[in-house]
């Protein structure tokens, strides 16, 4: 007996995320060897001006115009750790109740951020993920752990972004037929 389409679309759009480390070390190179973008090394972000800049254009705007048709909450929860400019150093928050991570582990700031960005504008310009997902994330936000001395990024997802995200992918011409 086959499964109904919905659900088989359910199953494909809730296995896209978290990506993979090999995705992401895959897009690293990629970046490098094709576009000549190196990581950004150890110690680049040194002052707060220069992560809250690169994490509002990277990050921020791109949650708010592309994943505002869900309805998310505009007060989104950031963690720095390792800061020069801290003096404390909070630990690594955990992967709240309800969301799910981004990356298997934390990946490099830059590519991070700019997954980040490319997967909040498809999911903006997907016609099914804004039908299925309208206002499916009120009152939620998101949750940002930056390790500034490494320098990388996870981003906790509310499951309905999750899932508006994967449904966005799994339906993409392209990348959908990568998704098992």
């Amino acid at each position: 007996m086959q499964q109904p389409k919905t659900t088989r679309m359910h199953d494909r759009a809730a296995s896209v995320l978290p990506l993979t480390a090999f995705t992401i070390a895959t897009l690293e190179a990629r970046l490098f060897l094709e576009e000549n973008v190196p990581p950004l090394p150890p110690g680049i972000m040194k002052t707060p001006a220069m992560v809250a800049g690169f994490l509002r254009d990277t990050v921020i705007r791109p949650a708010l115009e592309y994943l505002a048709i869900l309805g998310m909450s505009a007060d989104h929860e950031f963690v720095m750790r390792r800061a020069p400019w801290m003096a404390d150093n909070p630990k690594a928050p955990d992967c709240p109740k309800n969301c799910r991570p981004l990356f298997d582990r934390p990946a490099g700031m830059l590519v991070g951020c700019l997954v980040f960005r490319y997967l909040c504008a498809m999911t903006g310009q997907s016609s099914n993920a804004q039908r299925s997902y309208r206002n499916a994330a009120t009152g939620t936000h998101l949750l940002v752990d930056v390790d500034v001395a490494a320098p990388s990024i996870q981003i906790y997802l509310p499951e309905s972004v999750a899932m508006a995200i994967g449904h966005a992918v799994a339906t993409h011409y392209h990348l959908g037929k990568s998704v098992q």
